[in-house]
């Protein structure tokens, strides 16, 4: 079972979406990750690197050995990032010198599938939902059309909460708190119209495509 907490497991899934187009040493890979939507901040060798030995034990990251003399190794920017990189290199490559092999890291086909099921698992909606838009071209179009309608009647049910709740007993709500549920009200009606149009997108696609012929159809 894939059992770990869920920053690991969202860390986990930017990885793997990363490594889906092409393979990546470590350094690179941080670079991504830090500019991908829903990480900016939360990621770091100490955490980068931890989570690629995870997914090489359990088989959905290979890697492989590149040279990659000629490249400048750049500075994490604190003392610990620099000694939690440099204990994953001695780790993984070697105490070489100048010259040795790099490791760069490649997804399986276990990667690949267990890349689909953290993106279509819904206990990370709320926490990763952003980085799964960002991710799910490796989705099916009818699991991304259930992804989008499962978030949408999430949101759905949180706005008729907003809008019917009751001030609690006792409860003093003045100008600044009113404002902010204001605010948090069109934030959610805003993401939901924002997903009404990749709902009618996706559903346009899948109409576009057709019913789906199985392959004793085509035998036949």
């Amino acid at each position: 079972m894939y059992r770990i907490d869920m920053l690991s497991r969202v860390i986990d899934m930017a990885v793997l979406g990363l490594l889906q187009d092409q393979d990546l040493h470590g350094y690179e890979l941080r670079k991504r990750l830090t500019a991908l939507v829903g990480l900016r901040g939360a990621i770091s060798f100490g955490s980068l690197y931890p989570a690629l030995g995870r997914l090489e034990a359990t088989g959905a990251v290979k890697a492989v050995e590149a040279n990659d003399a000629d490249r400048a190794i750049p500075m994490t920017g604190s003392l610990s990032g620099e000694a939690s990189a440099f204990m994953a290199r001695r780790a993984t490559t070697g105490r070489g010198r100048a010259g040795r092999a790099r490791k760069v890291y490649g997804i399986t086909e276990h990667g690949r599938e267990l890349l689909v099921t953290l993106l279509e698992d819904p206990s990370s909606d709320d926490k990763a939902f952003p980085l799964k838009v960002a991710l799910c071209a490796a989705l099916a179009p009818p699991r991304r059309l259930e992804l989008f309608e499962r978030r949408r009647a999430g949101l759905t049910t949180q706005l008729a909460a907003a809008r019917t709740g009751k001030r609690r007993s006792g409860e003093r709500v003045d100008g600044y708190l009113r404002a902010l549920r204001e605010h948090d009200t069109q934030t959610i009606e805003h993401e939901i119209a924002w997903l009404d149009g990749l709902i009618d997108a996706e559903r346009e696609h899948l109409r576009a495509e057709g019913p789906v012929t199985s392959q004793e159809d085509t035998t036949e």
